[in-house]
């Protein structure tokens, strides 16, 4: 696989259609886009993020330019790679998702561990700020990107920055990232839109939490905030009696689909 160090990517767009807002979009089509994301090799290894053409290096799973973060290539690595987005202000809303498709490289070696961050715009990233989503691939997204869909709604109003850390896994091949895209969905019925329509009732919880709203479960995973799988279940009802109290990250998979809320255990 021969690696591009060009950047390129998709301009920053806001426009405005009958159901929804479009906030930012990204797709690393357009150089001058992409030249304004930061991409920090925190673990010091020289390897980084960067952006790869999908026919061009034979990644079946997308098409178009992406960001790309490796484990391995030709030696194994253990990454900690930032991709840093400009600068967003978010609108005043009441509804506000951020979606984006994510994919592994290899049917046997997939298992990525990644995390997605919203941070104040004038704020450095750390490392130890909570994440809005996090996940670690399964075979499920080797043939075809899943698309990530999270609730942001808490950070309207604010100027922000998005970051995709590539981390805590090590020898596997690469994680890659496309169309990452920020919705005003306060437009839009409840029947178009899969994020509004997901419900995690009750939210903070005790003892059983019920998911509805989806026609179509497979998986449900709940994270706590160190990364770690805590409950995974196929079922549209969790018992987290046996969780700690605190903040955990609840991840469902419908399809090519994933949305994800965070839970708080009382």
């Amino acid at each position: 696989m021969v690696k591009k160090l060009l950047l390129a990517s998709t301009f920053i767009s806001v426009f405005y259609s009958y159901a929804q807002t479009t906030v930012f979009k990204e797709d690393f089509e357009n150089e001058e886009s992409v030249a304004l994301w930061k991409l920090y090799d925190r673990d010091g290894d020289g390897e980084n993020w960067e952006i790869l053409n999908a026919e061009l290096n034979e990644l079946p799973n997308f098409s178009g330019n992406l960001a790309v973060s490796f484990s391995w290539y030709l030696e194994a690595f253990t990454p900690d790679n930032v991709l840093e987005s400009p600068v967003i202000t978010l609108p005043n809303s009441s509804s506000l998702s951020l979606s984006f498709k994510a994919a592994a490289g290899d049917s046997e070696l997939f298992e990525e561990h990644y995390a997605v961050y919203v941070i104040p715009a004038n704020s450095t990233f750390t490392g130890t700020e909570i994440p809005v989503f996090e996940e670690t691939f399964d075979a499920g997204y080797v043939d075809v990107a899943k698309a990530v869909h999270i609730d942001i709604s808490s950070f309207a109003g604010q100027a922000v920055k998005v970051i995709f850390r590539h981390y805590d896994c090590e020898d596997i091949f690469y994680i890659g990232i496309d169309d990452v895209e920020i919705m005003d969905n306060a437009g839009m019925a409840v029947s178009e839109s899969a994020v509004l329509l997901l419900k995690v009732l009750p939210n903070p919880a005790t003892d059983l939490v019920k998911i509805s709203g989806l026609k179509n479960i497979d998986n449900v995973r709940i994270f706590d905030m160190s990364g770690k799988i805590v409950k995974e279940v196929k079922a549209s009802e969790i018992d987290v009696r046996n969780l700690s109290e605190g903040q955990y990250i609840i991840n469902v998979y419908s399809g090519n689909n994933i949305i994800s809320r965070k839970l708080i255990k009382k």
